[in-house]
C-alpha cells in the first residue's frame, strides 16, 4: 500500500505504541491504524496507564490536503483535534481506519487524547471546537476594536464583576442611560 500522505512511501506493518499495531510509512513516518485494533488496545490498557502523558512540545506534521484511504481509495474525512491546534485526524469510515501524520500520536499523548481518538470524530466534540474557535475569534475582534489597553481594563473589570454578589444590580446600573 502506498502512503496516503506523501504518496511515495510504502505502508509497512509496525507498532505505534506498546501493543498497538499499525501500518507506518517508511518515508514520512505517518501511521494508518485500524479502529478495531485501536479499540482492542484501549480495552486492554490498565486505567492507570491511560493517564495523560506529561505535556511536551511535539513536532507533528499535518497533511493539509485531502487524503484518500490507501485501502479503499475513498476520501478520508478530517476532524480537528482541538480549537487551538492546526492538527486534524483523517478518518475512513468505510474501512474504519484513521491516519496519523508523523508526530501526531505524540501530540495526542501530550494532550491526553491518545485514548480518545474515536471521540474526536463525534459531533459533540466538533461542535465544542467550533464554539471555542468562534469565541476566540470574537475576543480577538473585540481586542482589536478596543485596543490592547482598554481591553485589558475591561478584562480586569469583568473578573472583578464576576466576584460581586450584586452583579445583576451593577449590570442594570451600567445599562441605564445617563
Amino acid at each position: 500500500m502506498l502512503c496516503p500522505s506523501c504518496q511515495s512511501g510504502t505502508l509497512i506493518p509496525s507498532e505505534l505504541d506498546d501493543g498497538l499495531a499499525c501500518r507506518s510509512c517508511d518515508d514520512c513516518a505517518g501511521a494508518l491504524v485500524e479502529l478495531s485494533t485501536y479499540d482492542r488496545w484501549i480495552a486492554q490498557r490498565n486505567p492507570a496507564s491511560a493517564q495523560p502523558s506529561p505535556t511536551e512540545a511535539f513536532e507533528a506534521g499535518d497533511s493539509k490536503r485531502v487524503l484518500c484511504c490507501p485501502t479503499c481509495q475513498r476520501i478520508m474525512v478530517k476532524f480537528k483535534v482541538a480549537a487551538d491546534a492546526a492538527h486534524g485526524l483523517d478518518f475512513c469510515f468505510h474501512c474504519e481506519k484513521v491516519w496519523l501524520d508523523a508526530g501526531e500520536w505524540g501530540y495526542l499523548g501530550s494532550l491526553g487524547l491518545h485514548t480518545r481518538i474515536r471521540s474526536i470524530s463525534t459531533e459533540p466534540w466538533q461542535r465544542r471546537i467550533r464554539e471555542e474557535t468562534s469565541s476566540r475569534q470574537r475576543l480577538a475582534l473585540l481586542k482589536q476594536a478596543m485596543g490592547e489597553d482598554v481591553f485589558a481594563t475591561v478584562e480586569e473589570f469583568r473578573a472583578w464583576l464576576a466576584k460581586q454578589p450584586k452583579r445583576g444590580d451593577i449590570l442594570r446600573y451600567l445599562g441605564t442611560a445617563d
